[in-house]
């Protein structure tokens, strides 16, 4: 069946009932929400709210030669998600819009609606409502999501000052990679999607951070932070930009997982380029304070994160002062300028 047939009136219905508990969750502050106008939420008191919105457009984000249409849903909600990690804060509410050619197969929008719904659910996150309209150009699926944080512990990227230390969560790249691997069948021969796979989940479903990041907030001193959504590149330029800082960070240290290292060799590119420039990681960039003694802090912290959540933390570098810029130290102490025109432009 295609959305022509059914119509916009039953179609919200029927995806209304696939969303199920992720549409309520009764504790999670959702007084009203599908079915009036507007949903009616109740804000803890005492928090700041949070918001934030990005869309998937198909054929510029997404491709169905690629993707599921379950990944699409749960990629969607993921990436907003993220911003809400890179606060210090926890996912709320979610709003979905759907812009669909007439044509899209039912089966399609269900596919997405579940993907939404299941990672609704086990990140905590009512989807309170949305819209869907027809259009006779791609698919769209654009997302608001509110979330809150403690008034004291909200992380901005702004703060961080000369001497910090700079981490990473995760590992740099690897969405790149996969997306490269999925671009080139032809490699399968050297590389099999089994010895690919943590390339392809690394794109086809990015990870959450929140847990994370609201233990960093609520039990240690985070001076700036920011996600990695356009790349290592575009977080630092982005951060040292808010701060007024310079950056040095080390080519060596960088966490890139040996599969990345092996498609890098096959397609002949620079790994760090990868990791630099490569975009969709959706991992985490902070800075902890860099006063005297703080090493062995930084190296508890990194202990207790990894302990608690299974995510690996990985010190990259240090603020600087602003004139120093932001560089890349290659082995050698050969310095090298990490440059805005080479990071991901959405409308280049």
């Amino acid at each position: 069946m295609e959305i022509r047939e059914i119509g916009e009136v039953r179609l919200i219905e029927h995806l209304t009932g696939l969303l199920g508990q992720a549409s309520w969750g009764g504790s999670r502050g959702v007084v009203r929400g599908i079915g009036d106008d507007a949903a009616v939420l109740q804000v803890t008191p005492g928090r700041r709210l949070l918001v934030s919105c990005d869309a998937l457009v198909e054929g510029r984000h997404f491709d169905f030669n690629y993707y599921t249409p379950y990944q699409v849903g749960r990629k969607a909600l993921a990436v907003n998600i993220s911003d809400i990690a890179a606060m210090g804060g926890q996912p709320r509410w979610a709003l979905f819009s759907l812009v669909l050619p007439p044509r899209a197969p039912l089966q399609v929008v269900e596919g997405i609606y579940q993907g939404i719904a299941d990672l609704a659910l086990k990140e905590g996150v009512a989807v309170v409502g949305g819209d869907t309209t027809s259009s006779d150009g791609p698919l769209v699926v654009d997302v608001i999501i509110l979330g809150e944080a403690g008034r004291e512990s909200v992380a901005y990227r702004s703060g961080a000052v000369p001497g910090d230390y700079i981490l990473v969560t995760g590992h740099l790249g690897s969405s790149a990679a996969g997306l490269l691997y999925l671009q080139h069948p032809e490699w399968e021969e050297q590389l099999s999607r089994e010895q690919a796979a943590p390339l392809l989940e690394a794109h086809l479903n990015p990870p959450s951070r929140c847990r994370l990041a609201m233990h960093l907030v609520e039990n240690w001193e985070v001076v700036a932070m920011i996600d990695l959504s356009d790349g290592l590149a575009a977080g630092l330029l982005e951060l040292a930009s808010a701060s007024e800082v310079g950056a040095r960070v080390y080519a060596e240290r960088l966490p890139l997982l040996p599969e990345l290292e092996l498609l890098a060799r096959l397609s002949r590119r620079d790994p760090y380029e990868l990791a630099l420039y490569g975009g969709e990681d959706y991992e985490l960039l902070f800075t902890v304070g860099g006063r005297p003694g703080a090493g062995r802090k930084v190296r508890r912290l990194i202990r207790q994160l990894q302990r608690l959540t299974g995510t690996r933390i990985t010190v990259i570098g240090q603020v600087t002062d602003l004139d120093a810029g932001v560089k890349l130290i290659r082995s050698g102490d050969m310095e090298e300028e990490i440059k805005l025109e080479k990071c991901y432009n959405h409308f280049g």
